[in-house]
């Protein structure tokens, strides 16, 4: 789960949380994977509340560090001040957004990742025409019973935490139709709405 901003240079002042130089951490106590492993609709507000309160609008640790030496002030850097987000164009003059951003909890109805769901099923006969030549007809039916699904690899709920539609934080059950898989290319691709294949095999014996 990845806090974001859009303020362009300067995000070891924002988003580098542990201080190792690297920007866009992850929120403290969670882990690549955490959404669906510990954390979910039902607990995600209880995890990002606690972030906002604690390390949102805090300085990060290369702010602490100017702090520390004297090259400005907490208040220059924007501790606390929450116009830094809200409107960061509206600054009090010689301040900057030097803190970590705030994130927006999940709606209400928030949704879960998705569960792939799907019953396949193929019959063949086989029939002897003569002795050296056999007719084999079958029929295959993918996602037999049409199960609707979700959020397969490569367009899943994801963490960054903008509070939009496809993020872990912004996405209703209407919202998630973003991810809802749709029929794909060939004859079967994995968790797409139901499909039929009818084949026939021919066998000739020497």
């Amino acid at each position: 789960m990845l806090p974001t901003t859009n303020l362009g240079p300067g995000e070891i002042f924002r988003t580098d949380l542990t201080g190792d130089g690297t920007a866009g951490d992850l929120v403290p106590g969670t882990r690549v994977g955490s959404f669906g492993r510990g954390i979910d609709a039902s607990n995600i507000n209880t995890v990002l509340a606690n972030y906002n309160n604690t390390t949102a609008l805090q300085l990060t640790p290369a702010g602490q560090l100017l702090v520390q030496n004297g090259l400005f002030t907490a208040a220059q850097l924007g501790v606390g001040n929450s116009l830094c987000y809200d409107n960061p164009n509206n600054l009090p003059v010689n301040s900057l957004c030097a803190i970590a951003p705030p994130v927006q909890l999940a709606p209400p109805g928030q949704v879960n990742l998705g569960w792939l769901r799907a019953f396949d099923l193929k019959m063949h006969w086989t029939h002897k025409i003569r002795e050296n030549i056999t007719l084999q007809p079958s029929a295959g039916f993918y996602n037999l019973f049409n199960f609707t699904n979700f959020d397969l690899p490569g367009n899943a709920l994801n963490g960054l935490l903008t509070g939009s539609a496809g993020q872990i934080n912004g996405t209703t059950r209407d919202g998630h139709n973003l991810n809802r898989v749709g029929v794909g290319t060939g004859v079967y691709s994995l968790g797409a709405p139901r499909q039929i294949e009818l084949g026939l095999q021919i066998t000739f014996q020497h």
